[in-house]
């Protein structure tokens, strides 16, 4: 009975903590996006990786239809109190620059060996590229 008891409350638990991990997220992508409201050209792209005993990430991009990265924000850990951090080095360089760079990590065994946080910036990278060029293809530029 104790048991049952104690996995109720771990669930229980875990449904607050992963509500407040929601609210938190939202609360960080609301204040990326207010900050482009109104603004033409630009877009927001996100990568998400998860580990199944290690730790996850998620990167969001701010991109320009340029393909100028204007904003680089990255969550990566395995705690719910875990917070975007900005990566400033990728600020006001071209996307490919990232698909290139981790694309030169990577090791002789391929992507699942690289670290969670270099695949989700890949992934939203990858994203950006494509989607930005199937607009500009679609709108004829």
């Amino acid at each position: 009975m104790q048991l049952a008891f104690i996995l109720c409350l771990i669930l229980i638990v875990q449904y607050l903590l992963s509500l407040y991990q929601i609210k938190q997220y939202k609360i960080k992508i609301d204040k990326i996006v207010s900050g482009y409201k109104g603004e033409d050209g630009y877009f927001m792209f996100s990568g998400m990786t998860r580990g199944k005993l290690k730790h996850g990430a998620i990167a969001v991009l701010v991109v320009d239809s340029n393909y100028i990265i204007h904003e680089c924000h990255l969550l990566k850990g395995m705690s719910v109190l875990t917070k975007f951090k900005p990566i400033e080095k990728y600020k006001g360089r071209h996307v490919g620059e990232i698909v290139s760079s981790i694309n030169d990590e990577i090791p002789v065994k391929g992507k699942s060996k690289l670290p969670s946080n270099s695949k989700a910036l890949l992934q939203a990278s990858e994203n950006a590229l494509l989607t930005i060029a199937k607009k500009k293809v679609s709108l004829g530029v």
